[in-house]
C-alpha cells in the first residue's frame, strides 16, 4: 500500500470524518415543526451555495484549454533516484511525446549541486532536484513551479552497534544518543542535501548547534567508503545507503521524522526566462509530471517496474525489492494534492531556508530569494485547463 505523508494523511481523515458526521446527521429526524422547517431553509441554502460555487468553477474554467508546446527542446535535469522518478516516468510512458513536447531526461546521479551548477550554466530548462535546490533558489535566477517527491521516512543517520551513541540507549521518540556521547562528534555526508540538514537537526535535537560538530562534505558512496573503514562516528544517509548500512551490521541511530517537525519535499523550478518565454511548456511539463505521479500511485507494479529499469540503466546497483521498500518510504503529490491543504506550494523549500538561516548557513537576502521564487500560477492554470478537459 502507497502511504502518503503524516498531514495528507491527516487531512485526508478529516476529510472522511466530516463526511461520516454529515451522513450521520442526515438520517437524523427531526423533534419539532420547527426544527424541521429550520433543516428544510439550511438544505436549501446548501442547495443554492453549491449550486453558485458549480457556477463559478464552470465560469472559471470556461475557456480554459491545454496549451500548445512550443516545439522546441525542454532539458530537464534530474536525479537517477525516487526525485527524478516522475519525470522520468513520464519519458518512457510517451506523456509527454501525448502534449507535443520535445522533453530531454539529463541525469546527475544522487547529486544535487550537480543540478544547481547545469541550471547555474543554463545547460537545463527545469530542475527535479532535492534540498539542494534551496540554494539555487536563493540566487534569485529561478521560479519555483512544483513540489516533488513526499518523503514519509528513510533519510537517515547511521552508526557503529558498539559505539558510545549507540550504547547511550534510545529516548521515548526512539533516537539514539546524548549530549555526553555527542561531543566531538564527526558526520559523514555531502554537504548542501538533506543528509546535512538531518545531521544538523540530530545534533540540535541534543542541543548542539551546527557550528559545534564536524560534518564531513562527502557524496554518499565516498561517505560510505570512508565510514566502513572507520572514519567519522555517524554517516548521514538515504533509503540506498541505509539498506546497505543495515545489511552491513550497522545500526540506526535515527530518521528525519523522529527530530524534525516538517515532512522534506524536493523540488521542481525553472529557469526565469523559461517561465516568461515558455509559459505552455512548463504547464505541460507539469500536468504529465503529475500524472505521472498519480499513475505511479494507482500502479505500483508499473511504478517498480519502470522504475528498476531506469536505475539499473543508469548504472545503479539497484535489486527489485530494494524499488519495492521505496515505494513505502517515498510518495508523490498529485494535481489534486499538489498546493492545497496543509501543503502549500513550496513549504518545504521555505522551511529550509529558514532552517539554514537560524544555523548560519544562507543570509536574510538568500530567504527573500527563496520566499519570491514560489510561484504557484502554473499549478493554478493546470488544474483549471485539465479540469475542462
Amino acid at each position: 500500500m502507497v502511504r502518503f505523508g503524516k498531514k495528507v494523511l491527516a487531512a485526508t481523515l478529516s476529510a472522511s470524518m466530516v463526511l461520516a458526521m454529515t451522513a450521520c446527521g442526515s438520517g437524523s429526524s427531526s423533534k419539532t415543526t420547527e426544527k424541521a422547517a429550520e433543516t428544510t431553509a439550511a438544505a436549501e441554502s446548501a442547495k443554492e451555495t453549491t449550486a453558485e460555487a458549480k457556477e463559478e468553477s464552470a465560469e472559471e474554467t470556461a475557456g480554459a484549454v491545454m496549451p500548445k508546446a512550443s516545439g522546441e527542446k525542454l532539458v530537464i535535469g534530474t536525479l537517477a533516484n525516487w526525485v527524478g522518478l516522475p519525470a522520468w516516468y513520464a519519458y518512457a510512458e510517451g506523456y509527454y511525446e501525448e502534449v507535443g513536447l520535445d522533453v530531454e531526461i539529463v541525469n546527475f546521479g544522487s547529486q544535487g549541486t550537480l543540478v544547481n551548477e547545469a541550471m547555474a550554466a543554463d545547460e537545463c530548462d527545469i530542475a527535479v532536484s532535492g534540498m539542494a535546490s534551496v540554494y539555487a533558489l536563493s540566487t534569485g535566477m529561478y521560479k519555483y513551479i512544483g513540489d516533488g517527491c513526499l518523503t514519509i521516512s528513510g533519510e537517515t543517520l547511521y552508526g557503529r552497534p558498539d559505539d558510545a551513541i549507540y550504547k547511550a540507549g534510545a529516548d521515548a521518540n526512539g533516537v539514539y544518543g546524548s549530549a555526553d556521547a555527542l561531543k566531538d562528534a564527526v558526520i559523514l555526508g555531502p554537504m548542501n542535501t538533506t543528509a546535512q540538514m538531518n545531521a544538523i537537526a540530530y545534533m540540535q535535537y541534543f542541543g548542539i548547534d551546527a557550528n559545534s560538530f564536524t560534518f564531513t562534505n562527502l557524496d554518499y558512496s565516498s561517505a560510505l567508503a570512508a565510514f566502513e573503514s572507520g572514519q567519522g562516528n555517524l554517516i548521514a544517509v538515504n533509503p540506498t545507503y541505509a539498506a546497505i548500512l543495515a545489511a552491513d551490521g550497522y545500526v540506526q541511530v535515527s530518521d528525519f521524522t523522529q527530530v524534525s517537525p516538517q515532512d522534506i519535499i524536493d523540488a521542481v523550478y525553472c529557469q526565469n526566462e523559461v517561465a516568461e518565454e515558455r509559459p505552455e511548456d512548463v504547464e505541460l511539463f507539469l500536468y504529465c509530471y503529475y500524472k505521472a505521479c498519480q499513475d505511479m500511485l494507482n500502479n505500483q507494479d508499473n511504478r517498480v517496474a519502470v522504475a528498476y529499469k531506469w536505475y539499473v540503466d543508469e548504472g545503479l546497483d539497484y535489486k527489485e525489492q530494494d524499488v519495492i521498500d521505496e515505494c513505502s518510504l517515498k510518495s508523490y503529490f498529485t494535481l489534486d494534492t499538489v498546493d492545497s491543504g496543509d501543503y502549500l506550494l513550496g513549504s518545504f523549500m521555505n522551511y529550509a531556508a529558514e532552517f539554514l538561516l537560524t544555523n548560519e548557513k544562507v543570509t536574510e537576502d538568500d530567504v527573500t530569494n527563496v520566499k519570491a521564487s514560489i510561484d504557484n500560477s502554473f499549478i493554478t492554470s493546470i488544474k483549471k485547463w485539465a479540469a475542462a478537459e
